[in-house]
């Protein structure tokens, strides 16, 4: 089987002086392409994850005027199933933007968020409210593959990694706009609320460019043109650009075949490291905490109101990209990820001493900011690290003739153990107790540093091109070049 050429040459895939140096020129571009990055859907993906934290327990409450009542079973269903959407839509996202264009799309993926809005307001029992989750499902893998790959072709060398931590700091927005709403008004009020943003942000990227690797792709070399001109200042070097892109087209096409490109030892070490990586982030528990926040401080049985202390966490998440996006270029990658593996998991860990500590009937003055603090740590942690590292190294790691796939692949890896993880949480913690899982996140994550240490290569500082060249087991003559 043939996969069609990917849209991941950088328009700075080698080093080369393309631009000159200028700080007034520099600002506007630069504003442009933080605005594609907010189109690209990131709002929408953190509300799917974070819809059922406020929702659930209003539709679990017994004396709720919902028109619909769930079961504990019932709402992991409804919460696990976003994830089976995810696994529909990742692969052939990846496949229709290498086809017709990460522009379109996007622009498409706009479509099941608005069918979702519409389930949720007529919705009368639990599979209606699956199936509207499926849908949402489908844009949040859409969002996740494409979102990556755009930004990895427009964004400048210089900002990849700051445009990476802002995506991840709009997806904590999302979070927030849910979490903060949804303790103050009704689930399906919320939910048009989210469908109405989604709606305007895609209108809004009608108007943004396609891709200038796509339109080169597709031997639109005027078009390309006056995509990158949208995105770098009046001074850049548009024509060495575009050659760039051309000549990274070129040698792709000489290895379109799939079978003879996993044969590359580049391609098949960037695999192992996306694949692992994600496993990683997905094994420290973060989506269970942010589908079942509120859950979890009802299970702590403290005196702090459970939904303000869902808002404090959100607010802290959101604040903790804010600071990954000024300090994500300040140390390399996995320095980020050393620190957030290990302080999620020691953080993890106090949460279940906590829970384990309460099934034994111990008890202690100030015990009851224990469950607060310790998610308020995890998940900042988890925001300077694991989050915006992981989709960036995502955009950053692989070849342009094997990108769309390889995306796809990482994030259904990602999601599959997604869905097993918020499908079997509420019912581990029911039956086994709610210090079991969150030991169980704890070790793994903080034995995924050993993985780390060994198979994520570093990315910092370097252009696509250096990267792969590493990857191929070359070293680079630059002196930024020097893996970590």
């Amino acid at each position: 089987q043939t996969l069609k050429q990917s849209s991941d040459c950088s328009v700075e895939a080698k080093k080369m002086p393309l631009v000159k140096k200028t700080k007034k020129g520099d600002l506007v571009p630069k504003l442009k392409q933080f605005l594609a990055t907010l189109c690209l859907g990131p709002i929408s993906l953190g509300a799917s994850l974070s819809w059922t934290a406020p929702v659930l327990p209003q539709l679990q409450n017994e004396n709720s005027t919902s028109t619909v009542h769930l079961t504990t079973s019932e709402g992991s269903w409804v919460g696990s199933m976003v994830a089976i959407g995810v696994l529909t839509a990742a692969l052939p996202s990846g496949y229709l933007a290498d086809r017709f264009g990460v522009k379109k799309v996007t622009i498409g993926l706009v479509l099941p968020v608005l069918g979702f809005t519409a389930i949720v307001i007529f919705a009368q029992d639990v599979y209606a409210l699956c199936f509207g989750r499926w849908l949402a499902g489908m844009a949040s893998g859409g969002i996740s593959v494409v979102g990556p790959m755009y930004i990895s072709e427009i964004s400048e060398v210089s900002i990849r990694g700051t445009l990476g931590s802002f995506f991840e700091f709009l997806i904590y927005v999302g979070v927030m706009i849910v979490v903060a709403c949804g303790a103050f008004v009704h689930y399906i009020t919320l939910t048009v609320i989210m469908g109405a943003l989604a709606f305007i942000l895609g209108v809004v990227f009608v108007f943004l460019p396609e891709s200038p690797t796509y339109l080169m792709k597709c031997d639109r070399r005027s078009q390309a043109e006056q995509a990158l001109l949208f995105y770098r200042p009046p001074d850049y070097n548009i024509k060495g650009a575009l050659d760039e892109i051309e000549e990274c087209l070129h040698l792709g096409r000489k290895k379109t075949n799939i079978r003879e490109a996993l044969k590359s030892r580049a391609v098949r070490r960037a695999f192992l490291a996306a694949v692992g990586l994600t496993i990683i982030q997905q094994m420290s528990g973060i989506d269970s905490v942010l589908f079942y926040t509120v859950q979890v401080f009802q299970a702590a049985g403290t005196n702090l109101d459970p939904y303000m202390s869902s808002i404090i966490v959100a607010l802290v998440e959101l604040v903790s990209t804010v600071i990954a996006v000024f300090v994500i270029e300040k140390a390399g990658r996995k320095v980020f990820l050393y620190i957030s593996c290990m302080g999620t998991g020691l953080s993890l860990a106090t949460l279940a001493l906590y829970y384990h500590l309460k099934v034994l009937d111990v008890y202690f003055t100030g015990m009851n900011v224990i469950p607060l603090v310790s998610v308020v740590v995890y998940s900042f942690m988890f925001a300077i690290g694991l989050g915006p590292v992981s989709y960036l190294v995502y955009g950053e790691l692989f070849a342009p003739e094997v990108k769309g796939l390889a995306i796809g692949v990482t994030i259904t890896t990602n999601w599959t153990c997604l869905f097993i993880i918020t499908k079997t949480l509420p019912g581990m913690m029911d039956d086994m107790g709610p210090h079991v899982p969150f030991y169980m996140y704890s070790v793994l994550v903080m034995t995924g540093t050993i993985f780390i240490k060994f198979f994520i290569p570093e990315t910092k500082g370097k252009t696509l091109s250096q990267i792969q060249m590493e990857l191929e087991g070359f070293k680079c003559p630059n002196r930024d070049c020097s893996a970590s």
